[in-house]
């Protein structure tokens, strides 16, 4: 991979994009520590495909249930933490308070 200091890379730009673009990424430095990484769109889109999307709550606690044998019950997490949203603070109806009356 090669390096360069951050004013070649931008005074050079349109070279290293080409080069970067034909598989050749680019590591931009500042006082000798890299900075930056230019790389082809490829590249990038092969490096964020991976990414997995943080699976709600609800979806792990059904995964649980399945690695634990429970998940025969028709249990539906994410409409009953709906339902628990709905029901305003802490499960109170709307306009309670939990120092009410004290």
């Amino acid at each position: 991979m090669n390096t360069v200091p951050v004013y070649e890379a931008k005074n050079k730009l349109p070279l290293f994009i080409h080069q970067a673009e034909q598989g050749n990424p680019l590591a931009i430095t500042r006082h000798n520590n890299v900075v930056a990484y230019l790389i082809s769109k490829e590249d990038f889109e092969e490096l964020t495909k991976g990414g997995k999307k943080e699976k709600s709550l609800a979806e792990r606690m059904q995964e649980r249930r399945k690695e634990y044998g429970l998940e025969d019950d028709d249990f539906d997490y994410t409409e009953y933490f709906d339902s628990l949203r709905e029901r305003g603070y802490y499960g109170r109806p709307e306009g309670d308070h939990v120092f009410d009356g004290v």
